[in-house]
């Protein structure tokens, strides 16, 4: 999925939602993307992580709390670390490593008391004690950094001659004007000698650098399991199983919809679904929901795919190689194509790709942009021959006939079972088309169940047609057409 798919869904939202305290962190969050299905244990280590921190957080809160606040005071040193590789430091660069040496040296034992209580893999501080000695070599582990006489007996000799002349030289203005130049040398060879010392220290606190980006790997991982705890607890989540080509989810929810229908006043309802190879097809009237489903089910998907919990009771999703949406909203379009030929150049790459890859397909009215009868024809060929494929795909339709092909059929409530006498009366109060609309959504039901025997697209269009007012003398031929 690209940007405008993720943030679609919702997933964008999920990241803008996360707080990670290092740049480290932050860096990974911005480029999280779904684990690779060669990297499948690596996903699985990292959900069994994440599940093992959610039990046992409260447990280890105080712990977690030291290790974010020096997570806090982290800055991002690789830059130098890059530039030593082959040059001498300054006292900047130098101060820079020194402070996040002794940072992962206060890490360490937070780390490992943790990893230990949890019982989590993968996040080892390697000991750096030697590094931070070389650039403290007093032992003190105060945040600050010079060249300290103690790195050479030659410097400290100059450094104290040098002293000893500039206290003559406050004697007299005779004296400063005799000593200047004598002191003018000591400090050219003091320049020489800290150089020097520079040179020394970039030598040999360089071997240590590839230990040190190790542990920053490390420090980003865990800052990054870290919130995703932290935003799994926006709305009820669990661990996904990972499968082999089932997806089931239970409950789910989209925390971007969620908060959007809280500042209304409304709820979202859960969504629960279960699908397999082939195709799945989701009818339904307008208003009814069934972009929110597909966003829902994108969303979680793809959640779980970034190793993340997901908003649902319970969730098996398969390790897709990729996910892919398909519908009127097209980048094609700002091509200069109709979003029918962006959907067809959409699905030519797609259908290239199922040859070789396991895909999640999902298809949001697709061929609604040309005329309905080949419309119809369309879906139902692309149905039958994706039934033929090893691909998981999601159809959203208006078309008839296409779920009688389905695999597995599924149709949002939406109106079904409410009185149209009772949405009438509600509509009495109000004053504009808008608030009419407003009104009849809060007797939808977004929820979805699964049609047993084939069973066409509800015809709820006419009683909407009627609840907001449409002419009746239209509203006459509509019903005898219908």
């Amino acid at each position: 999925m690209d940007f405008r798919q993720r943030e679609n869904i919702g997933f964008e939202f999920i990241k803008s939602k996360m707080l990670p305290a290092t740049p480290f962190g932050m860096e990974l969050i911005k480029n999280i993307s779904p684990f690779k299905k060669e990297e499948e244990d690596i996903l699985k280590e990292e959900l069994n992580n994440l599940n093992k921190l959610s039990k046992k957080y409260d447990i280890v809160k105080a712990d977690i709390n030291a290790v974010r606040r020096i997570f806090m005071q982290m800055k991002d040193v690789r830059g130098s670390i890059k530039f030593g590789t082959e040059n001498i430091l300054s006292d900047i660069e130098l101060f820079e490593i020194k402070i996040i040496l002794m940072h992962m040296e206060k890490l360490k034992p937070l780390i490992e008391k943790l990893t230990q209580n949890l019982t989590l893999t993968g996040f080892k501080i390697e000991d750096l004690k030697d590094a931070v000695d070389i650039l403290d070599p007093d032992g003190r582990r105060i945040p600050a950094f010079a060249i300290y006489d103690d790195y050479s007996d030659t410097l400290k000799a100059l450094r104290k001659k040098k002293r000893e002349i500039e206290i003559k030289m406050q004697e007299s203005e005779e004296a400063f004007e005799k000593l200047k130049d004598k002191r003018l040398l000591i400090a050219v060879e003091e320049e020489n000698e800290e150089r020097k010392i520079r040179e020394e220290l970039s030598v040999k606190i360089r071997p240590y650098f590839g230990i040190l980006l190790s542990n920053i790997e490390a420090v980003a991982r865990f800052d990054l399991l870290l919130e995703k705890y932290r935003v799994s607890k926006f709305y009820p989540s669990c661990m996904p199983e990972i499968t082999e080509d089932i997806l089931i989810l239970e409950d789910t929810r989209n925390p971007y919809i969620c908060d959007i229908l809280k500042e209304k006043g409304l709820e979202f309802t859960a969504i629960s679904i279960d699908m397999s190879i082939g195709t799945t097809v989701l009818t339904g009237a307008n208003m009814g929901g069934k972009s929110v489903t597909l966003k829902t089910v994108a969303l979680n998907t793809y959640l779980a795919l970034c190793g993340f919990f997901v908003y649902a009771n319970v969730a098996s999703i398969p390790l897709f190689d990729d996910i892919i949406i398909i519908s009127e909203e097209a980048q094609s379009v700002n091509r200069g194509l109709s979003s029918f030929g962006a959907q067809i150049v959409e699905l030519k790459n797609l259908l290239n790709i199922i040859e070789n890859k396991f895909v999640f397909a999902i298809f949001d009215e697709f061929a609604r942009g040309t005329n309905p009868k080949e419309g119809e024809g369309i879906v139902r060929a692309l149905v039958a021959l994706l039934n033929k494929k090893r691909v998981l795909s999601l159809l959203v339709t208006h078309f008839d006939h296409i779920a009688e092909l389905s695999g597995c059929h599924y149709q949002v409530k939406g109106l079904q079972g409410v009185l149209e006498e009772r949405i009438s009366k509600a509509l009495l109060t109000k004053s504009n088309d808008d608030a009419k609309i407003g009104a009849i959504s809060e007797f939808m039901n977004y929820g979805i169940f699964k049609v047993e025997k084939e069973k066409k697209p509800p015809k709820e269009a006419l009683m909407i047609c009627r609840l907001l007012g449409l002419q009746e003398e239209l509203l006459d031929i509509l019903n005898e057409i219908n």
